[in-house]
């Protein structure tokens, strides 16, 4: 164009092969790949990378172009996504229970399937509906129980906390822990704003929604602060002993509307004591103060 240099990058008529194409995100991104290398698995280069670990990399750049790019990390998180359900998929279709079910489910009629999604959308699906779909309903939460995320991966952390509880029987404390990461200035720091963490200036802070948009630009850095605060809660609550003995525990991140974390947590005490007893134990003062 004759005004501005403009670069116009036309769309091909074939989908690009998603896997190890380096010209992928390298032409996805033009811009935070700015000289077109160091794209992720680039078959040229000598030692091979693991696809997770380099976006990991990218991710920790100094300059955090990558993490603060609006669509990156969501690109490269559903491409993580569907490889993980087409190795589990390739896993299964190897199984011999698999290939005994595949001519059943293979002769399912396309429509007894919409009827079946549609069903299943209004929460009204009956198992008794059809053998055929029922295998096919198996075998995709199977595989959807594997991939990070998904709908099936809750089911999967449900059943393994029945497993727990019918193992130690239930849990005495339920505790969801939600920092506020906004108002804090460790999280600020990981995102990049300088401060003396040990002699912070009342001047030195911003109003709540320069802090919030900070935090929202920043989701690694925001991730790290999570992780590095629970894992200190954790330490002192569970192995340093702050609620005595502990039996187990298990814990399940969330995210909340405005997409921060938050964890929820099941901690069996290693005690006799029943949920009611320790109801009538935390009214008594000494108890309570112990």
């Amino acid at each position: 164009m004759d005004t501005e240099s403009v670069y116009l990058i036309p769309h091909s008529s074939k989908s690009v092969n998603e896997y190890f194409s380096s010209k992928l995100l390298v032409g996805l991104y033009p811009t935070i790949f700015c000289y077109g290398g160091g794209a992720p698995e680039d078959q040229s280069r000598p030692v091979k990378i693991n696809l997770r670990e380099h976006i990991r990399y990218l991710l920790s750049y100094n300059d955090r172009r990558f993490e603060m790019n609006h669509s990156f990390i969501f690109v490269v998180f559903s491409l993580l996504q569907r490889r993980d359900a087409c190795f589990h998929a390739q896993l299964i279709a190897t199984k011999l229970y698999f290939r005994v079910s595949a001519d059943e489910i293979q002769s399912s009629k396309s429509k007894d399937i919409e009827m079946a999604l549609d069903n299943i959308s209004k929460k009204t699906y009956s198992s008794e509906s059809s053998n055929a779909l029922n295998k096919l309903l198996h075998h995709i939460k199977t595989i959807g129980g594997r991939v990070k995320g998904s709908v099936y991966s809750r089911t999967v952390l449900r059943t393994r906390i029945h497993a727990l509880i019918y193992n130690q029987g239930l849990p005495s404390i339920f505790l969801t822990l939600n920092l506020a990461d906004i108002h804090s200035l460790v999280a600020l720091y990981f995102a990049g704003v300088k401060f003396d963490l040990d002699n912070i200036q009342m001047e030195q802070l911003m109003d709540n929604y320069k802090r919030a948009e900070i935090i929202a630009s920043h989701p690694v850095a925001t991730a790290k602060y999570f992780h590095l605060l629970i894992s200190n809660i954790l330490d002192t609550m569970i192995v340093g002993g702050v609620l005595g003995p502990i039996k187990a525990y298990f814990g399940t991140v969330g995210s909340q509307g405005r997409g921060s974390l938050h964890l929820h947590l099941l901690i069996w005490l290693d005690h006799d004591m029943k949920p009611a007893d320790m109801k009538d134990k935390i009214q008594n003062a000494e108890f309570h103060e112990k």
